[in-house]
């Protein structure tokens, strides 16, 4: 027996010495979607052999990591894709070739003697989704333009909703690899009926992929009815704008009937002096009149909004004048809320007063801007201002006096005008009363006001306060209340300044604000004096809330992704700025920014790290901040705000998105919603502002759109949606054979023709129970698929489990007769049938179920029989001592012994 080994050993050599021929027969694959690439050999290579002894290499290189390797056969090495991964990198749209150059057993030599050539891989396709301007007519266009990216001029195929056939309906010509033109036969319309052409599926030579699933596809173009005599065109005109309660609107077009128009708008506002009047018609031109107290658009919350014009009937019924689907017609304007000043007379002080809120409406910041003329006139912008003006939100707006400046002379401040983006709108509103300084006295002790800027704790500048009449002996009150030599100390440095720090662990505030002296006392006879008009206090010290940055490992590409966003707390609206590492200040712009997230944008040509091509990543790091009160300096190397990756990796995922990293899918690719989260799954609800009477024309428009672009939340979402494609039939799965839908059970495999939906995305998925619309309904057709099966190929039986504890929502509705579904209808079962083993599991737990029912029946019946015969001392229990005046009744004999007989049975 002791030569077996060395003879095994003598064996795997032998084979591992002997040469691989490779059938070359290279499969065509999509970059990144296509799932599984095959090897095959001419002669029995693999056996004998485990998955982890067989190395490969390719060129281009194609890494381990990028796939999991299993042995089919005796002959046949599977690949399969991992989520995030690339086959490799075409450049063009004929793609590349994949050759397999290394093979190899236990670390051995390469049994190849030349490099094969095992798969073609070409660029993944992508279809744009077409713009509000992309109209066509059923039968009045003869083109269509599609544009996108990867198109291949042969082995096109394109599947359409509604279907259209090549050939017979159109002719395809591949432009270029990013347009495609299909041109109208002359007896063929686009569609039967007005509506959306979209787009299901394209294949480029490696198999139909489907084009936005979630959504059934991606809209090239929007047809309506030929013009003819019901021809009415409209001009997208958003850059007029209007207060919700001014304006005359004119709308731009062709084809309006010159004596009577009838419009339909998508918030629901009506003609004939309900709304509007229409009091000028011609051809290319309606002009409006806005109703006494009536308004453009109702809702203020959604403003800055557009006024969206449906549909026209200029005498021939109404004809659509943009993309009806979602209700998406022509932007006739822009609107924005009236604005409002909130009257306000309270007074402030020329320079004491360091800030004045400003309360309204209709606010607006970033995209539009507010302005305000004030009188007296005040300055807040431009080369010499007065102030600063910062906006809040809708409805609040700062202005802060600068240094060395004053509100002007006595009496009101008010607003004349506000612009919030529509224009001048006229308010004439006192917003405060100014007020002479009275912050002298006759001792001659005066404090200045300044708007230095102090972080909270950290120790970068020393707090300075000036002022007149300081001695050694002076002490502050502050406003937050600060306490000597327990908060700060204090150096006086001549009557005219003293300078104050901050002891270790103590903060100026805790929160962002003013600090303000409210007394100041400098001994002697004169005592504590009031400083600021009433003892309001003078502003010495502007204290910012400490900057933090939240650590983020965001999956994020060297050039390809456009924007990092960095969230984190104290960051300043006037300005924050950031040092990254290695990513150089002049590579990126500052897109946005609120005061718990900054949003950058990549430049044009710039990176945000160098990477190379091995694989390996770059951590950016922020190693200062600096948000108004000098920089500061972060621990250790910085924080970590996003991992950066070759380009060459890039799968089109990565967490680009504002609220990648939250734990919920938001880039769309997710369908369930669980319980705790507030963005719909990665999607928001959108409101249609509908106008608020008792008439629409259409009903509510709540729909879901995704928070994010597709892929840029890579992390909660895992990857890219990929396309169903045709797999292989293999019985690999773990319940194979068992008489249920796989391989052998399933009859093959499915066909791009018969592609279902099919995954796990219901909310109670893999708890064993069949939980979509073909039992309980409780989640979306085909979303739980281990439990059902494919839509069409369900494999689930119909007994519930809600009678049992359930949490799916559906409690006591018990039916334990077993019935299975099988692949050739729903529903049609075959009662008492086990099922294999999970059946028989069930049908053991049920037994259960009745033994111990059954067991505590006959004990309650036994025990009521012994107590019925006067037998007590059957009973294991003794009843403790009680007070209960019913029980001392009975024990007493104060009450007749009454039988108990079968009639007094309680049912």
């Amino acid at each position: 027996m002791r030569g077996v080994p060395a003879f095994l050993t003598l064996l795997t050599a032998m084979v591992a010495a002997a040469k691989v021929e490779i059938v070359e027969r290279p499969m065509i694959l999509y970059s990144q979607v296509s799932p599984k690439l095959r090897i095959q050999t001419k002669s029995p290579a693999f056996a004998g052999i485990l998955d982890k002894n067989v190395e490969l290499k390719f060129t281009p290189s194609l890494k381990p990591t990028a796939y999991n390797l299993t042995i089919a056969s005796d002959t046949v090495l599977t690949l399969t894709l991992l989520g995030g991964k690339k086959w490799a990198n075409p450049s063009q749209a004929d793609g590349m070739t994949l050759f397999l150059t290394d093979l190899r057993f236990h670390g051995g030599e390469n049994l190849l003697d030349d490099a094969a050539a095992v798969a073609t891989v070409i660029p993944t396709p992508t279809i744009d989704r077409a713009d509000e301007s992309a109209v066509i007519y059923q039968t009045g266009t003869s083109k269509l333009v599609i544009n996108g990216t990867n198109f291949r001029e042969k082995n096109m195929d394109l599947v359409f909703d509604p279907a259209l056939e090549r050939n017979k309906d159109y002719i395809l010509s591949v432009k270029s690899d990013k347009t495609m033109v299909l041109t109208r036969m002359t007896s063929a319309k686009w569609r039967e009926e007005p509506g959306p052409l979209k787009l299901r599926r394209i294949n480029t030579g490696a198999g139909m992929l489907r084009v936005d699933p979630v959504y059934g596809g991606v809209v090239v173009a929007e047809v309506q009815a030929n013009l003819g005599t019901h021809g009415v065109t409209v001009e997208s005109t958003p850059d007029e704008r209007f207060y919700q309660n001014t304006g005359e609107l004119v709308i731009l077009g062709k084809g309006f009937n010159e004596t009577h128009n009838t419009l339909r708008f998508a918030n629901g506002i009506r003609g004939k002096g309900v709304n509007y009047t229409t009091v000028e018609h011609t051809k290319e031109l309606l002009r409006m009149k806005l109703a006494s107290g009536s308004k453009w658009r109702a809702n203020p919350a959604n403003l800055p909004g557009p006024l969206v014009l449906l549909a026209v009937d200029a005498g021939g019924g109404f004809v659509p004048v943009g993309p009806t689907e979602a209700k998406k017609g022509r932007t006739v304007a822009t609107i924005f809320e009236t604005p409002e000043i909130a009257t306000n007379k309270e007074p402030i002080y020329s320079t004491h007063t360091h800030e004045l809120w400003v309360v309204g409406k209709g606010f607006t910041r970033q995209t539009y801007k507010t302005t305000l003329v004030l009188d007296p006139p005040i300055e807040y912008e431009g080369e010499n201002p007065t102030c600063s003006m910062l906006v809040y939100n809708r409805t609040h707006l700062k202005l802060t006096l600068l240094e060395g400046k004053k509100w002007g002379g006595n009496g009101e401040l008010r607003v004349k005008t506000i612009n919030t983006g529509a224009g001048a709108y006229p308010v004439d509103t006192a917003i405060a009363t100014i007020k002479s300084d009275e912050d002298d006295h006759p001792s001659g002790t005066t404090v200045t006001r300044s708007t230095q800027t102090l972080y909270q704790t950290a120790a970068i500048k020393k707090l300075v306060v000036t002022g007149s009449g300081f001695t050694p002996e002076t002490s502050l009150e502050f406003s937050p209340h600060l306490e000597k030599s327990v908060d700060y100390t204090q150096q006086f440095v001549d009557d005219t300044k003293m300078i104050f720090s901050l002891r270790k662990h103590k903060k100026w505030r805790y929160e962002g604000g003013g600090l303000l002296v409210k007394s100041i006392d400098v001994g002697g006879s004169v005592g504590k004096v009031s400083v600021g008009s009433g003892g309001m206090g003078i502003q010495v010290a502007s204290i910012l809330q400490d900057p933090t940055v939240e650590e983020s490992e965001r999956i994020m590409f060297s050039t390809h992704t456009k924007r990092l966003v960095i969230r984190g707390s104290g960051f300043a609206l006037e300005g924050t700025e950031l040092t990254l590492h290695p990513t150089k200040r002049s590579a990126y712009e500052i897109e946005s920014l609120e005061m718990t997230e900054m949003v950058l944008l990549l430049n044009e040509g710039g990176k945000w790290a160098e990477v190379d091509e091995s694989g390996k990543f770059v951590h950016v790091f922020v190693t200062k901040i600096d948000t108004g009160a000098g920089e500061v300096i972060l621990e250790d190397e910085g924080v970590i705000v996003a991992k950066i990756e070759p380009d060459a990796d890039d799968n089109n995922c990565d967490d680009s998105c504002e609220w990648a990293l939250d734990g919920v899918c938001d880039d769309g690719s997710g369908k369930g919603r669980e319980w705790w989260d507030d963005d719909y799954g990665g999607f928001y609800g959108y409101d249609d502002d509908q106008y608020g009477y008792g008439y629409y024309y259409y009903g509510d428009d709540d729909f879901l759109a995704p928070v994010c672009d597709p892929g840029t939340d890579c992390t909660d979402c895992g990857g890219p949606t990929t396309p169903d494609t045709v797999t292989d039939c293999d019985n690999s799965c773990q319940w194979a054979n068992d008489g249920f839908a796989d391989c052998t059970d399933c009859g093959g495999p499915t066909t791009p023709d018969t592609v279902t939906d099919c995954d796990n995305s219901c909310q109670w998925a893999n708890d064993g129970f069949c939980d979509d619309t073909r039992t309980s309904g409780l989640c979306s057709s085909g979303t739980d698929c281990h439990d059902c099966g494919p839509v069409g190929a369900s494999n689930f039986t119909t007994w519930d489990d809600d009678g049992w504890w359930d949490d799916d929502d559906n409690y006591w509705d018990i039916d334990d007769t077993f019935e299975y579904a099988d692949a050739r209808g729903e529903g049609k079962g075959k009662k008492g049938d086990s099922g294999g083993g999970g059946g028989i599991f069930i049908a053991v737990l049920e037994g259960m179920v009745y033994l111990v029912g059954a067991v505590l029946c006959g004990g309650g019946t036994y025990f009521a029989v012994q107590f019925y015969k006067g037998n007590h001392a059957a009973i294991p229990y003794v009843l403790a001592p009680t007070h209960d005046p019913d029980l001392e009744m009975s024990s007493r004999g104060g009450r007749a012994a009454v039988p108990i007989t079968p009639d007094n049975f309680i049912s």
